[in-house]
């Protein structure tokens, strides 16, 4: 890496990990120049998607990027704090709940909003291709512009172009797995789901593999189903009359039919398929000193362990200390400890999605394992009751 008073970066992808990196750069540095490119028209010209989760790794990052401190304080309605992940049968059942320790979702086009304060982005700019000279690094466009540079960072996500050069190889698996997402009002007439939802994340279990997920956010309810595919290239335009269907042949539970009933088609995202990368046990980054990748470029996972922002996070983290003290570790170094966070991250993922939408007597099994684990609980919390009482009355 070069060593001249002026590094210039270049972030290839304007979305949640290239703007954090860039923020934190910035934010530090009068000797680094930053650019960054992005293939969307403007600001506005896509749709950012709902809600992501950001747990203590990911939170502990946005604490120190400081165009963030209005938007993460204590006042701000922007963040939700979640108490709880709860698992639900097709009945609106209990079956277990897991401590969220303070999760907190956050919506994601806010948070891409205040990542962009400050931030001079080149919008309309389709990366193609890079090259590497023995003083830097030069960057492709689509229009016939091309950029001069000292390192480039490939923050392009799932299809990432930046990736398909550095590593050839990669591989990207389609799950066979579809997800459909959608917002309601909430409404009173719902109540097993106003109950179940309360400070909750809830992941229901349908039949033949089928999962809703609910999560309540300021006045709505945002809830994305998702299904394994019965056969490769599964049709997946639905309507909302199939979505519905959907909900009624695999719940049978009259509060999810109306759940999906009165949510706008208008403001769905999906279908799409899920992809995700391989669970590899060797890093697979070839220790380029101008190129790397961050975030879902590197590292690709499905949604259903909510890993993918904050690994995102930590990785534009490392990646900022590491520019701004080059010194101190290497561009090998980073991508090491990135590649051991970011496919535990995959493997977690991966296997929570397989959980998800088991099937059969396996599907039974799942949720029986969960009951079991939640009396079992409940029970050594009732048996400690005298025992703490005891403990409390002595001291």
């Amino acid at each position: 890496m070069s060593t001249d008073s002026t590094t210039v970066v270049l972030i290839i992808g304007g979305g949640l990990g290239g703007l954090a990196l860039a923020q934190l750069l910035l934010q530090s540095s009068s000797s680094i120049k930053v650019l960054v490119f992005e293939r969307d028209r403007d600001e506005n010209s896509r749709e950012q998607g709902y809600c992501i989760g950001l747990d203590s790794m990911g939170l502990n990052v946005l604490h120190k990027i400081r165009v963030l401190d209005n938007l993460l304080c204590d006042k701000s309605d922007a963040v939700y704090t979640l108490s709880y992940f709860r698992l639900v049968n097709k009945y609106l059942q209990k079956l277990i709940d897991f401590n969220a320790k303070d999760n907190k979702l956050v919506y994601r086009e806010d948070l891409r909003r205040a990542l962009l304060t400050n931030i001079d982005v080149q919008w309309n700019k389709r990366f193609i291709s890079y090259k590497i000279f023995d003083d830097g690094i030069e960057a492709y466009f689509e229009d016939g512009t091309s950029t001069r540079g000292t390192i480039l960072i490939g923050c392009d996500g799932a299809k990432s172009i930046v990736r398909a050069q550095l590593i050839p190889e990669f591989q990207r698996n389609d799950l066979h797995i579809i997800n459909v997402g959608g917002t309601v009002e909430q409404n009173d007439n719902m109540k097993q789901i106003q109950q179940l939802t309360k400070q909750c994340l809830v992941r229901i279990f349908g039949t033949q593999g089928h999962s809703l997920l609910i999560l309540p956010f300021r006045q709505s309810w945002i809830w994305a189903l998702s299904w394994p595919e019965k056969e490769n290239h599964e049709e997946i335009n639905l309507t909302s009359i199939q979505l519905i269907n959907k909900a009624r042949q695999y719940f049978n539970n009259d509060e999810i039919v109306r759940l999906i009933e009165l949510s706008s088609s208008s403001t769905n995202i999906g279908p799409y398929r899920l992809y995700s990368a391989l669970c590899l046990k060797q890093n697979p980054f070839p220790n380029n000193s101008r190129v790397t990748l961050l975030g879902d470029a590197a590292h690709l996972m499905t949604t259903h362990a909510g890993k993918g922002a904050n690994t995102t996070f930590a990785d534009a983290f490392d990646l900022a200390n590491l520019l701004l003290n080059p010194s101190s570790s290497t561009l090998s170094d980073y991508e090491q400890k990135m590649f051991k966070r970011g496919f535990s991250a995959v493997q977690m993922s991966l296997f929570s999605t397989k959980m998800i939408h088991l099937t059969g007597w396996r599907a039974s099994l799942r949720n029986c394992i969960f009951s079991i684990i939640c009396y079992t609980m409940l029970l050594i919390n009732l048996v400690s009751i005298p025992f703490r009482w005891y403990k409390n009355k002595s001291d």
